[in-house]
């Protein structure tokens, strides 16, 4: 069973096989027949400082340049050809901007090329997101108070701060509450914009973007979908006690994508 791992901006496979090592030998301990492969994103990273630098430093790398549609579609394209070449996958693994890459993927492809079976049976998403604008791009009904979140959650971000209070308050009603997921009403989504694989999603707490990843959650099947929340930032869980939690919910997620007939029609 083959599944594909990818990275966040400005990083590699080698970075994001490291922050995974304790992981994925607790997943192949239950699973011998998992394998995990590692792809380095299409454009090599040029922003990387010379000073933060060493000759013996593995190139950096990103799938898109910027989240615009015409960005992330290319991307698409470039996951699609890798899929042909290289797949097929069981599932996938994928971390921030390689999650959006994923989630947009899986959107325009059940929306566009609907007759084509689901690429991955299963998805994990860590710190994972989907632009809105991609969600406009679809015809999804994107309302402004939703892009006041994230636009409030991109600035707490980029001032190195915390989560907004109000975004803490609301979380547990934005997991739950359709009508209302950070400003997306999700009950005016069609079914076929919604992901419906088995997936698991990952966040932290203390990560001022979570907003943005209640609601990717939201976007996928509540009925195949688990939630785990750590108390770090926008990072992978490394904690003993974390891993064994997240290990067995990412069990369930291959185990639930490879039932019988799960596979949606």
């Amino acid at each position: 069973m083959k599944i594909l791992c990818l990275h966040d901006d400005g990083e590699n496979k080698e970075i994001l096989q490291s922050e995974l090592a304790s992981l994925l030998p607790k997943l192949q301990d239950s699973n011998a027949d998992l394998s995990f492969e590692f792809a380095n994103g299409p454009l090599q990273d040029s922003n990387l400082s010379t000073n933060n630098s060493s000759l013996n430093e593995s190139p950096r790398y990103r799938f898109y340049e910027a989240e615009e549609v015409k960005d992330i579609r290319k991307a698409n394209k470039w996951l699609a050809k890798k899929l042909d070449d290289d797949g097929p996958y069981d599932g996938v693994l994928a971390f921030s901007q390689g999650a959006v890459l994923i989630s947009s993927f899986l959107l325009y492809r059940q929306w566009y090329d609907h007759e084509l079976s689901p690429a991955f049976k299963f998805a994990i998403f860590i710190s994972g997101c989907i632009p809105l604008k991609v969600l406009k791009d679809l015809g999804v009904p994107v309302p402004k108070q939703a892009e006041d979140a994230v636009a409030q959650a991109k600035t707490q971000c980029a001032e190195g701060l915390g989560p907004l209070l109000d975004h803490t308050s609301k979380a547990r009603r934005a997991v739950f509450n359709s009508d209302d997921c950070f400003g997306l009403n999700l009950n005016k989504i069609p079914l076929e914009l919604k992901i419906r694989i088995p997936t698991v999603h990952v966040w932290g707490e203390n990560s001022p973007m979570f907003p943005t990843s209640v609601q990717l959650a939201g976007l996928c099947d509540p009925y195949i979908r688990k939630i785990f929340i750590h108390p770090g930032k926008h990072e992978i869980p490394h904690g003993r006690q974390e891993l064994m939690e997240l290990a067995s919910l990412i069990e369930w997620c291959i185990e639930r994508g490879n039932w019988p007939g799960q596979i949606p029609q």
